[in-house]
C-alpha cells in the first residue's frame, strides 16, 4: 500500500501534536510514556483471542513504571454486545513514598501528634489482574458510541522496602542556630534519622469497577479512525469511592489489514495504590492480526 505524501505529512503533524500535548501541562504533573504491542486471532466473526506486552515510563520518563503482559478473550454474542475476559501479570514500580507518622499526645490522649516521617525507598511489586467486560456500541452515522463496564481484580504480592524514619523536626525558628545533626526531608528538617530498617509490604486484593464511554469517528476512504474516551475508577473496596478519572483521545491507524497503530495522548488525576496526582501519558500501539 502506498500513501500519498501529503496524507503522511497530516499524519506526522497530528503525531506532533499529541507529542506537545504534555508539554503545556502544569509544572507539577507527572509526564509519561505508555507503549504496547499485541497480537490478535479471530476465530470468527463472534470470537477472538490476543496477548500483548505493555511498557509504561513515567516519573517525567526518568524512570521506568510497570511491565505488563496480557491474554484476553472476547466473544460478541450480538452485533451490538461483546463479552471480554482478561488476565495480566503486572511488574510495576512504587516509587519513594512519604508519609507522616502519628501518635497520641500523652498529654491529651484524645488528640493525635505528628512524630515525624516516615520514607519507603522504591520497590517493585508483582500484581495478577482478572477483568471481566460488558461493552455495549450504537452506531449513529459515522459516529461510533460505546459504554463498557469492567469488574477488575487485583492481588497485590507481598514483597519488602526499605524504611528511613526522620524524627525530632527542629523549629523553622531554630534552625540556623542548632549545631546538632540536622536531616533535610520535604522541606523541613530533623534532628535525628533512623534506619533504613526492612519495611514489609503486605499481600492484598483490590476490587474496581471501570466505567469507560467512548466515541469514534469512521472517516470516509481513510486508515484513521479517531476516538476519545473518558473512564471513571470506583473503587468497590472503599465504598465505591471514585479514585480516579481518565481522559484520551487519539487515533488508529490501519496501515494494511493486518497491522494497526494506535497513538493517543492521556490525562489522568486521582489516587490510588498504583498513581497518585495528575499524569500526561503519550500512548503508542501496535498489534498485528492474524
Amino acid at each position: 500500500m502506498t500513501l500519498p505524501m501529503s496524507f503522511i505529512r497530516k499524519s506526522l503533524l497530528c503525531l506532533g501534536l499529541l507529542s506537545a500535548a504534555p508539554l503545556t501541562a502544569l509544572a507539577g504533573d507527572d509526564f509519561g510514556l505508555w507503549t504496547s504491542f499485541g497480537a490478535q486471532k479471530d476465530f470468527s466473526k463472534k470470537f477472538s483471542v490476543e496477548a500483548g506486552l505493555d511498557f509504561r515510563a513515567e516519573d517525567k520518563l526518568r524512570s521506568v513504571e510497570r511491565w505488563d503482559f496480557s491474554l484476553g478473550a472476547t466473544y460478541k454474542p450480538f452485533k451490538f454486545l461483546s463479552l471480554g475476559v482478561g488476565y495480566d501479570f503486572i511488574h510495576q514500580r512504587n516509587l519513594q513514598e512519604t508519609k507522616e507518622d502519628w501518635e497520641v499526645d500523652e498529654d491529651d490522649p484524645s488528640t493525635v501528634i505528628s512524630n515525624g516521617l516516615n520514607v519507603d525507598h522504591g520497590y517493585w511489586r508483582n500484581k495478577h489482574r482478572a477483568v471481566f467486560d460488558l461493552t455495549g456500541n450504537v452506531a449513529a452515522g459515522r459516529f461510533t458510541f460505546s459504554l463498557r463496564e469492567r469488574y477488575q481484580f487485583t492481588h497485590y504480592r507481598s514483597t519488602t522496602t526499605l524504611r528511613d524514619k526522620y524524627r525530632d523536626e527542629i523549629p523553622a525558628n531554630m534552625i540556623d542556630a542548632w549545631t546538632g545533626e540536622k536531616h533535610c526531608m520535604e522541606g523541613r528538617v530533623f534532628s535525628k534519622l533512623k534506619g533504613p530498617d526492612v519495611k514489609e509490604k503486605e499481600s492484598k486484593n483490590k476490587h474496581y469497577l471501570r466505567s469507560r464511554l467512548q466515541v469514534e469517528y469512521n472517516i470516509k476512504h481513510s486508515p484513521l479512525t479517531p476516538y476519545a474516551s473518558f473512564e471513571l475508577s470506583n473503587n468497590l473496596s472503599d465504598g465505591f469511592s471514585l479514585d480516579k478519572k481518565r481522559l484520551s483521545i487519539g487515533t488508529e491507524w490501519k496501515i494494511t489489514k493486518k497491522h494497526r497503530l494506535e497513538v493517543g495522548y492521556v490525562f489522568q488525576t486521582g489516587a490510588d495504590d498504583d498513581d497518585e496526582g495528575d499524569l500526561h501519558a503519550i500512548s503508542l500501539g501496535y498489534k498485528f492480526k492474524f
